[in-house]
Parts: C-alpha cells; sequence; structure tokens
C-alpha cells in the first residue's frame, strides 16, 4: 500500500514540475518578447510604427477597464458564438453524414471543395447584397470560416473509426441510429473536438475583418477607428488583447476537450 502511495506521489510530483517547466518556458518567451520590443521601439523612434512598450502596456490596461472597449468586445463575442455555432451546427452534420456514407460522399464533396476554396473576403460583397450591413454579413462569414473546416475534421475522425466496429455491431443487429450513437459519434468526437478549434478560431479571426467592413461597432471596428486617429499604441493594444481572448476561447475548448475525450490522456488526466 505504501509503495503504490509512494508510486502515486511521485507520478504527482513529476506532473507538476512539467506544468511548472511549461509555464517557465512560456513566461520566458513572454519576457524576452517584451525586452525585445522594448529596444525595438528606441531604435525605430517612431511612435506611428512601433510605439514603445510601457505607453502600449498603459493603453492595454485602458482597453480592459474601458467600458466602451469592453463593450464592443462582448458584441464581436456574441457574433462568434453565434456564426460559430451554425458552422458547428451545419459542418457535424455535413461531416457525419459524408464520412459516415460514400454515396453522400460522392454527392457532396465537389460542392463543399469548390466552395471552400473562395477566399473568406471575397463573400463580403455579396454578404451585404444578401443581408444589408450590420450583423448579418458578419456572422454569415463568421459561418463561412468554420463550417468548412469543422466538416473536414469530422470527415477525418469518422473515417478513422475501425470498420471493424461497425460490422460488427451490424452483425449483432445493431441499426444505423445506434451504430451512430454507440460508435461514430464517439470514435469521431476528438476529431469533431479539434474541428470546432479550428472553426472558432477561423470565426474569431473573420469577424474582425468583417467588421473592417461591414459594421459600425465591434472589436474590428474599434481597431479601423484607432488607426483613423493615427492612435498606434492603442491599435496595438487592441491587437494584443484579441490575440489574449483568442488564446482563452482556445484554451476553454481544449478544456473541453480532455473533458469529453479523458480517454486519450494517460490516467484520465486533464492537466496540460
Amino acid at each position: 500500500m505504501d509503495a503504490n502511495n509512494n508510486a502515486l506521489s511521485s507520478a504527482d510530483s513529476s506532473a507538476r514540475r512539467k506544468w511548472l517547466m511549461k509555464r517557465l518556458y512560456s513566461v520566458s518567451t513572454l519576457v524576452l518578447i517584451c525586452v525585445v520590443w522594448y529596444f525595438a521601439a528606441k531604435v525605430v523612434n517612431s511612435a506611428l510604427i512601433l510605439p514603445e512598450f510601457p505607453k502600449t502596456m498603459k493603453e492595454l490596461f485602458f482597453c480592459v477597464t474601458n467600458r466602451r472597449i469592453l463593450t464592443n468586445l462582448w458584441i464581436t463575442l456574441k457574433r462568434v458564438l453565434t456564426g460559430s455555432g451554425y458552422g458547428i451546427l451545419a459542418g457535424g452534420v455535413l461531416g457525419f453524414l459524408m464520412g459516415y456514407s460514400k454515396n453522400v460522399m460522392r454527392s457532396l464533396a465537389p460542392v463543399v471543395d469548390s466552395l471552400r476554396q473562395v477566399p473568406i473576403m471575397a463573400w463580403v460583397p455579396l454578404s451585404i447584397v444578401w443581408f444589408g450591413l450590420g450583423e448579418g454579413p458578419t456572422v454569415f462569414l463568421i459561418f463561412m470560416s468554420a463550417v468548412f473546416p469543422l466538416t473536414l475534421n469530422t470527415i477525418a475522425g469518422v473515417a478513422g473509426i475501425d470498420p471493424n466496429y461497425v460490422n460488427a455491431a451490424r452483425s449483432m443487429g445493431a441499426g444505423t441510429v445506434a451504430i451512430y450513437r454507440d460508435i461514430i459519434i464517439p470514435g469521431a468526437l476528438p476529431g469533431f473536438i479539434n474541428g470546432c478549434r479550428l472553426a472558432v478560431g477561423s470565426g474569431w479571426m473573420s469577424v474582425i475583418c468583417a467588421e473592417f467592413i461591414a459594421t459600425s461597432s465591434g472589436f474590428g471596428f474599434l481597431m479601423i477607428e484607432a488607426q483613423e486617429r493615427l492612435q498606434t499604441a492603442r491599435l496595438y493594444a487592441l491587437m494584443i488583447l484579441s490575440a489574449v481572448v483568442g488564446y482563452l476561447i482556445d484554451l476553454a475548448i481544449r478544456f473541453i476537450e480532455r473533458r469529453l475525450t479523458f480517454w486519450r490522456y494517460r490516467n484520465g488526466s486533464t492537466e496540460d
């Protein structure tokens, strides 16, 4: 019993050390970037091109405490969640159907492969014609950014399931619904969640671009406003805040992934 307890304690200590080392590497990299930025701004000596690091950090503090900026950030987040939600729903259904059925794959693959080659910004004029200015084109562009990465990853997840599982289930009398519920969906879940990461990440990036053009509110609109007013330090601060928010969204999805697919990680650990 004592030997088992010692082994578990040793494993926990090793996991903590690995976690601390990862965080140390991350912090060291951030410190290095800050130092390089500080001296690079001195060399460039142009606040319009590269503002000083302390001034940018001051603007970043202003951004995370200013009610107007936080309100526009929330508007952007709602757009991302709405558009990505539609994309996840449509892409998940398409991915599961195309991955499971060869006939559906043959029918839809040419259409999906053609549409996903169209650059996202090429959809902007058409989305404005369809939906006008405001929420409509922005949500549509997020949807178009999200649906294809999710579809492809879900197809890959379904295709990676061993056919012997499906054949064994059929031989024991399982129907299509049971096969989907007990084999296809659990087996494709890692690919589906990975697709969600890509979909939401693509949606977050595309919403900023969409807000440059089609809206008068949101995080992208604030960036354009800062650029027009030559507030470069604030523009950098908004970009940093955008990167941090995107990173936190990705962390949340990874946390959900580890909870839902715990069997993929040693000892079911959900630690990074």
